[in-house]
């Protein structure tokens, strides 16, 4: 049987991280899964069934954590052939929301419906009913008919084990309030009150990689030379990817008539967001889509401007532009270690701190990297090492043992 339900392949699937910069300690726990996989075929029927098996093996919170991770990823793969989809199906999504009664399945449809009228896209909102779902079927269980009669003791035993430890993350708990946030009519004032019953959870925020000076200056050397050391499709690529920040998902989809070369602009609907994103299409942007265009462009009838290299010639995907980045990193010789983060996402963090780095405004810079939240840069700017050294307090006035900071 073939979990993957489809043409892909495990080594095609470990592949494709690579080249989209996941972790090698999220591609080690991938492999992991595959062998075991392998071993367990015959028994299993799907994607949750295996990762209900996996997750009895354990009594960890991360280690149950990282189970529902991997076999989601698994799932995605198969569907769309990439994990470049900007929406991500929860594993258990559906299962959860249809053990749920009506009443409280009506409570979520509330919530869509509010997030549609408020613009919202699917990938917000459908995580909002994913958190919220859990959460009502452990209340549900407990005896809860409806909003009203959910305490503060059974919301805390949803998000903490019994010595009080929290086991669910940050984001869960913001996805869940997002619902209860929301207009729901009637349930409105139940739902504010179940607010104050979530927990504090520190946020955790994980490393963030960023170009350094010298990395940043050999990239921009390889753009700017007249070598052929990577190809005029991966220069008007990496053109774009370092002096706009935009999405990989935009690039690919970059159609001729998104390009005005008049009034001089690049102008696209996000395809996250829905948004339109309005750029300055520089000369030296403008020259190496032209340069591509006319001298290395595949004869096609496609109107989006860049293709793959190997016949039938189709447009390219997002993790085309990852493959893309890579090469420039390489030409460049920079990021070339086992634990160095490479990928088109780095460029977008490149652009937020170079722009904080020069005092322009936060507003300025969400609107360049076409968020809809202004929120969304914070993740960004935690690689702003300028402004953060900046926050550094002394410690002269602190006495500190002697070889202590000695080699």
């Amino acid at each position: 049987m073939n979990l993957l339900q489809s043409d892909k392949t495990y080594e095609e699937l470990i592949q494709h991280m690579e080249r989209c910069g996941y972790s090698p300690f999220h591609i080690q726990r991938v492999n992991r899964e595959t062998k075991w996989l392998s071993e367990h075929k015959e028994m299993l029927a799907s994607y949750e069934e295996a990762c209900i098996l996996r997750s009895s093996e354990t009594e960890s919170a991360d280690m149950k954590q990282q189970f529902r991770a991997v076999y989601s990823l698994f799932r995605r793969y198969a569907i769309y052939g990439t994990l470049s989809v900007p929406i991500r199906e929860p594993l258990f999504r559906q299962d959860t929301y249809s053990k749920l009664s009506p009443y409280f399945q009506h409570i979520l449809d509330l919530y869509r419906e509010d997030s549609v009228a408020r613009g919202l896209k699917p990938g917000t909102y459908l995580s909002g009913i994913s958190a919220c779902s859990g959460l009502l079927l452990h209340c549900q269980k407990r005896g809860c008919k409806t909003l009203e009669d959910i305490t503060e003791d059974t919301v805390l035993s949803y998000f903490c084990d019994e010595s009080g430890k929290p086991i669910l993350s940050s984001s869960t708990k913001v996805n869940i309030a997002s619902v209860f946030h929301a207009d729901l009519g009637m349930h409105t004032d139940a739902a504010r009150a179940i607010l104050a019953y979530l927990p504090a959870l520190n946020r955790r925020r994980k490393n963030i990689q960023y170009l350094t000076e010298e990395e940043i200056l050999s990239i921009k050397n390889v753009l700017m030379s007249e070598e052929d050391c990577i190809t005029l499709r991966n220069r008007a690529i990496g053109m774009l990817l370092f002096f706009t920040g935009m999405r990989s998902s935009d690039i690919a989809g970059l159609a001729f008539s998104d390009i005005d070369g008049e009034k001089e602009e690049i102008r696209v609907f996000q395809k996250k967001t829905g948004n339109e994103l309005v750029l300055p299409l520089t000369v030296s942007i403008g020259n190496a889509i032209y340069d591509y265009v006319t001298m290395e462009r595949p004869q096609s009838d496609s109107q989006r401007i860049f293709l793959c290299e190997q016949a039938p010639y189709k447009p390219i995907s997002a993790g085309t532009v990852g493959n893309a980045a890579d090469r420039l990193f390489e030409a460049a010789s920079v990021r070339q270690g086992k634990q160095d983060r490479k990928g088109a996402h780095l460029f977008r963090h490149n652009v937020a701190t170079s722009f904080s780095r020069k005092d322009i405004p936060r507003p300025v810079i969400s609107a360049t990297l076409g968020h809809v939240d202004p929120d969304s840069l914070d993740h960004y700017l935690f690689a702003d090492i300028e402004h953060l050294r900046g926050c550094a307090v002394s410690i002269e006035g602190y006495p500190v043992r002697e070889g202590v900071f000695t080699l």
